[in-house]
């Protein structure tokens, strides 16, 4: 009996990451989508054909750090252990500061760290 409610479970929780996977795949595609469509993906291709080596790093740093921000916000919901998730969710407060001071706006990328990282790490 306690075997066939394993099998429930593993086969629920697997159904769960399969709509999770879907609802990111909706989100994130319609996202890029409008991405896409947009009239700024024509200035994007255009400066990625002129070989602008100084955009594509920091396109490419920028698109890592955002993938970071994803994953680690994900894992702190679905940590089981309160630690663990306390320090993704100060890695992902890490990589948001990160993201603010490439945007130029240092301002925001010190007070992130400062309230956000030090409030939450003490």
């Amino acid at each position: 009996m306690a075997e066939g409610k394993e099998n429930v479970n593993v086969i629920r929780s697997i159904f769960e990451l399969i709509v999770l996977f879907a609802a990111i795949f909706i989100i994130f595609g319609g996202v890029a989508l409008v991405v896409v469509l947009s009239p700024w993906s024509r200035t994007i291709a255009e400066r990625l054909l002129a070989y602008d080596i100084s955009f594509v790093i920091e396109l490419v740093a920028y698109l890592i750090l955002a993938a970071l921000v994803v994953l680690l916000s994900a894992l702190t919901v679905y940590s089981r252990n309160i630690v663990h998730s306390a320090f993704y969710l100060l890695g992902t407060f890490a990589c948001v500061a990160a993201i603010y001071i490439f945007l130029n706006a240092t301002f925001l990328g010190v007070a992130q760290v400062l309230v956000y990282i030090g409030a939450v790490g003490v």
